[in-house]
Parts: C-alpha cells; structure tokens; sequence
C-alpha cells in the first residue's frame, strides 16, 4: 500500500473537506487531495495546533492575517486573499485564541 507523505505544519496554509476527502491547501498555492475525512485529520497530534473555525475547515493560524466580526458573523482572512466563515458556534473560541488578553 502506497502512503502520501503529508507536508511539514509550515508548508499547509489550511485543509477543506469535500465530502469524505480533505483538501490540503499548500502555502506555495498546490493542493494535496486525501482521501480521509477531514475530522481524522483534526484528531492528529502534529495537527492540533491548527483551529477548526468550521465543519469544513481546519486553519493553520500562521497563514491568517485578518479577523473581522460584523454583528453575529465571522469571517477570517488568509495569507492568499481567502475568505472563511466561522461557524456561530466557534466564534468565541477563535475570539480567545487570536486575542488571549481580552
């Protein structure tokens, strides 16, 4: 049986779920396809630095560059001008993370 090797924590800006596959999304802007649920991939130990702001997304903190609240929505920025809704549910955790002194 062949194994993807997965790349290293700083080379993945983010991963996307598309049904029981996950997108890796690669900082120099290729993609990775697996074909393991994206929740597999959060329950990883090398992965747990990153933030589930969705059911569909699993963020590497270090590629997002904006947060911005309107009312009762939440949107976070990435490094290459992606747009990601933070589910209702999350807000208050990605809130602490980004800003622990509020």
């Amino acid at each position: 049986m062949n194994r993807l090797k997965l790349p290293r924590n700083n080379e993945i800006a983010y991963l996307e779920a598309d049904i029981n596959y996950t997108i890796f999304h690669l900082r120099n802007g290729t993609k990775m396809i697996s074909s393991t649920t994206l929740k597999r991939h959060s329950e990883k130990e090398d992965l747990s630095s990153f933030l589930r702001v969705h059911k569909s997304f699993l963020l590497n903190p270090q590629f997002i560059i904006n947060y911005e609240q309107v009312g009762k929505k939440a949107i976070i920025e990435l490094y290459n001008g992606r747009k990601v809704n933070v589910s209702r549910r999350k807000i208050g955790l990605i809130k602490e993370f980004l800003n622990p002194n509020m």
